[in-house]
């Protein structure tokens, strides 16, 4: 079979042609049916009501009556068969010979076929083999009468219903095929158009993207929805490169510090209180190596969704209270000034030690990133639509503008912070914190000045309802 033939829209063209074509066939048989009862019931009524009219002059005047009737009609030209039997089986008059050789139903009525006597230039395939229906009465006196119609015109135009009713269905089919075959063709040319490119970025060419026609049809949103993930994907391999470069960069140090006080403390053959010493700052260094590896960890398990279960309403006003006192004398020995505003009667659904986490990721890197002699505020306030926000501002240097997106990245390090301790995951878990909260993070300048205009990072958690 051709490919297109084997496409889900050919199949699907060709189920709906075939149920056209078969409803049309059932409501032309209906109507066919509905012609033909018609047809049979008219000539019926008809014939009765000419039979009745024999039968009126028969009883009036008798059988002379009706045979002057017959033959008056027969002469006339008239559309219907006659035949007046006598008491002896002798034919008296009528426009047929004989009765029909067809057996009558039970109310005396009988198709059959007879031939006409031709009309001058009548050919004589037109006058043989007619289709008639009559029927038989009984008159007073053992006398028979029949009275036929001719049905030929109405039988061939049922014929011809029927012949129409097989071709329309016939062609119904015929062009559901035809058109199957054109929409798969169509249908299969742009869908192997996105295989195509599935292909390309399987064999590693994640530029490759799908053709769309900005149709709005479903393989536009399908082609639109799968150049979205490629993006997707392409930015998190250029993360996961980058990632990878920043965790060689900023690991390497450590670990290369770690390596030579461990080998220091091998050959050194001096005091053992030095040796110690070395072996303690190893394990220091061993430890914040973990404390990165553990970062990385819960960030990949917070991504997965894994913390959603632990939900609960937290009244945020007390879980900072708890850490404003925990980070007070933090603020105090770096020389900074810390305040909190916390509005009461607030609430937000989440998980506790998460939100703690966040909010501590935020102050550690206002503390750390904030001068000496500058200012640290913790707020929490209601918003007008009923949201809650948790908000950290300090009047630091703060996160231009154009990094502000990017420093919620792996291990992304502005330059002037590479001499800091870290490695660039502190934003990202807050980050990813709000993102299992359904939570926003927005980050923005703080009340500092031009030179240090500082930076106000919040997270608006919806309201509990």
């Amino acid at each position: 079979m051709p490919a297109f033939a084997r496409t889900t829209a050919f199949r699907l063209t060709l189920l709906s042609a075939g149920l056209f074509a078969l409803s049309s066939f059932v409501i032309l048989t209906l109507v066919y049916a509905y012609s033909v009862g018609a047809a049979a019931r008219r000539a019926d009524a008809t014939i009765t009501e000419e039979i009745a009219a024999v039968e009126k002059r028969f009883d009036l005047d008798g059988p002379q009556s009706a045979y002057r009737y017959i033959l008056q009609r027969s002469v006339g030209g008239s559309e219907f068969l006659y035949l007046l039997i006598g008491p002896d089986g002798e034919r008296l008059t009528g426009n047929i010979s004989d009765l029909p050789t067809t057996p009558p139903d039970e109310e005396g009525r009988v198709r059959f076929t007879y031939d006409r006597a031709p009309v001058d230039g009548e050919e004589t395939d037109a006058v043989a083999g007619r289709e008639a229906r009559g029927r038989i009465a009984d008159l007073p006196g053992g006398y028979e009468l029949f009275v036929g119609l001719d049905i030929e015109e109405e039988s061939r135009l049922v014929a011809g219903l029927l012949n129409a009713i097989l071709i329309a269905s016939g062609l119904a089919l015929a062009f559901g095929l035809i058109s199957g075959a054109v929409v798969s063709r169509r249908f299969a040319a742009r869908l192997e158009s996105i295989n195509a490119v599935a292909r390309e970025v399987m064999a590693g060419q994640l530029a490759s993207r799908a053709p769309r026609t900005f149709s709005g049809d479903d393989l536009d949103d399908l082609a639109r929805h799968f150049n979205e993930m490629l993006d997707r994907v392409e930015h998190l391999m250029h993360r996961m490169r980058t990632a990878g470069d920043s965790i060689a960069h900023d690991l390497r140090l450590p670990l290369t510090r770690m390596r030579g006080r461990l080998e220091a403390a091998l050959v050194e053959t001096g005091d053992l209180a030095d040796r110690e010493a070395a072996l303690a700052q190893a394990v220091s260094d061993t430890d914040e190596l973990l404390k990165t590896f553990n970062a990385v960890l819960s960030l990949s398990r917070l991504q997965t969704g894994e913390r959603r279960r632990a939900f609960e309403t937290l009244d945020p006003a007390a879980l900072l209270s708890d850490m404003a006192e925990l980070y007070e004398p933090v603020c105090e020995e770096a020389g900074l000034d810390f305040s909190t505003e916390l509005q009461d009667g607030l609430s937000i659904l989440g998980d506790r030690e998460l939100v703690a986490q966040a909010v501590a990721n935020l102050i550690d890197n206002a503390v750390k990133y904030t001068p000496q002699g500058e200012a640290i505020c913790l707020r929490a306030r209601r918003c007008a639509n009923g949201d809650v926000e948790i908000s950290v501002t300090d009047t630091g240097p703060g996160i231009p503008p154009e990094d502000r997106s990017r420093v919620l990245e792996r291990f992304v390090r502005l330059e002037k912070s590479r001499n800091l301790p870290g490695v660039g995951l502190g934003l990202s878990l807050v980050h990813a914190i709000a993102e299992v909260h359904g939570a926003q993070l927005s980050l923005d300048e703080g009340p500092g000045t031009q030179d240090a205009p500082g930076l106000r990072v919040a997270l608006v958690f919806p309201k509990v309802k």
